[in-house]
């Protein structure tokens, strides 16, 4: 398989993953939100409901995705940059825009697991 064309394939995942993300994104947003100092022992309870089922259907998910989407494009990021010379003028593009993406996956798994610790915490402050 050439280059260019794991390239595109890491590019559509990163693509698709991304999407996913966007779609789960209003969930996420909103079991963030909700209010921890709820009165009543229902409300909190379903509170609890809302923010494990947004926890185990859309951020563990997400983070488990990005993580092994970066940690399987990881090795061939790691041997360009060792085997590069850092040039401003004349540098192979295809394999700047592949370790680019990697660091991007990096980037959303990071970004996605803060997110899912962030609904543990405040899963744990709802108990």
């Amino acid at each position: 398989m050439p280059f260019s064309d794991i390239i595109a394939v890491s590019g559509l995942l990163l693509t698709l993953t991304t999407f996913m993300f966007n779609l789960a994104w209003p969930r996420l947003h909103e079991a963030l939100e909700l209010d921890e100092k709820q009165s009543g022992p229902l409300a909190r309870k379903r509170s609890q409901g809302k923010v494990m089922s947004v926890l185990l259907g859309c951020a563990v998910p997400l983070t488990c995705a990005f993580m092994a989407l970066f940690y399987v494009n990881l090795p061939a990021a790691v041997r360009i940059m060792r085997s590069s010379t850092l040039d401003l003028w004349d540098f192979d593009v295809d394999r700047t825009l592949y370790v680019m993406v990697v660091v991007a996956l990096l980037v959303f798994a990071l970004f996605n697991l803060g997110l899912t610790l962030k609904l543990i915490g405040k899963w744990r402050r709802l108990r």
